[in-house]
């Protein structure tokens, strides 16, 4: 396994942007390092990339695991490739949102009823101001992904854009930071509670609660776009990979969590 020392480097300041608090962050050159705060979540970030390379997602972001020395500690972690370009900088759209209309995307979405009139607002707002065509279909992609691995943080902060701050131009994120998926908080699905309990406990987000109800929502107004093509035994290699980084019980989990979405939405694989 990696091991790179950190002990040097400037750790990024708390966003303050999640719900569930922040992963130790550092960038380094054009990588960026993340340690695992409140349980596996560098486990679920390598996992979810690597089993999408065998997926239609045009556009992600890749993650390896590696050992993290900082301030006397060794923290399993990840690391990945800086995706922004030069003069780039990453806009989440709850800042997007309160620079045109003067208050963030959540609170707007949050006086509307539907779910669907949340999703088709949150996509004309984004083609409006940034003039982006796919935007439909590239949050219906996030919303399904977020669904079929149990990503639990897609808040609107964690919804960006890119922009070229010379010429103003935008571009769509890469597909990245799913390290809130896969019951990774230890604190809020502890490893001795049933996991089949715990999956039916994960709350989506941004435009509702349920996970099924924001995709179907979605897939009514833009279509349906994930294509998933790996199989059971690329998901034991993948954890396998894995096996002498985290504890057998975790890597256990994980597969019947895995295991189990593939046999519920069966859909993503069909075709």
């Amino acid at each position: 396994m990696k091991k790179v020392d950190l002990n040097d480097a400037v750790r990024e300041p708390i966003s303050g942007h999640t719900s569930k608090g922040d992963q130790p962050k550092w960038q380094v050159g054009q990588k960026w390092y993340k340690a695992d705060h409140m349980g596996y979540e560098a486990l679920a970030e390598v996992v979810v990339s690597k089993l999408l390379e065998k997926s239609n997602v045009p556009d992600l972001v890749g993650y390896q695991p590696v050992l993290i020395g900082y301030q006397n500690q060794e923290l399993q972690g990840c690391v990945s490739t800086n995706f922004r370009r030069k003069n780039e900088s990453l806009i989440p759209l709850e800042r997007l949102h309160r620079t045109y209309h003067g208050r963030g995307l959540a609170q707007t979405i949050g006086g509307m009823t539907e779910v669907a009139d949340r999703i088709r607002y949150t996509v004309d707002f984004v083609g409006r101001v940034t003039g982006l065509t796919v935007v439909g279909p590239y949050l219906t992609t996030m919303l399904e992904l977020d669904c079929f691995f149990l990503n639990e943080d897609r808040h609107t902060n964690n919804l960006a854009v890119i922009r070229n701050e010379e010429s103003k131009e935008f571009r769509l994120c890469p597909i990245f930071d799913n390290g809130l998926a896969l019951l990774s908080d230890l604190n809020d699905y502890p490893l001795e509670a049933d996991v089949y309990q715990c999956m039916e406990r994960v709350r989506a987000k941004p435009f509702s609660q349920s996970f099924d109800e924001q995709v179907d929502a979605a897939n009514q107004l833009y279509g349906s776009f994930l294509k998933l093509s790996f199989t059971k035994r690329d998901v034991s290699e993948v954890l396998g990979g894995l096996s002498g980084f985290y504890s057998p019980n975790i890597i256990q989990r994980v597969e019947r969590i895995l295991l189990e979405q593939m046999r519920r939405y069966r859909i993503y694989f069909e075709g």
